[in-house]
């Protein structure tokens, strides 16, 4: 029956754990992906850096462009 309570204790101590390195990482990462001139809208959600989205649209063109020429045979 120790054994369960000990368990136990460590369990919920490695939950905690991970829970504070949750918020770590999300408020380490927010300020990267947030608008730097306009981080929330008026219902205070997060706006999205537009450089971010061009990056991730070019990316996509590029791998599609790849794709494309190197799968289809002439």
């Amino acid at each position: 029956m120790k054994q369960d309570a000990d368990i136990s204790a460590v369990v919920e101590r490695l939950r905690s754990f991970h829970a504070n390195n949750a918020e770590r990482l999300r408020d380490g990462l927010l300020p990267w992906i947030e608008d730097p001139l306009q981080p929330k809208t008026k219902e205070g959600k997060l706006r999205v850096n537009p450089i971010l989205v061009l990056l991730a649209a070019l990316v996509v063109l590029t791998a599609s462009t790849f794709l494309f020429f190197s799968l289809v045979q002439p």
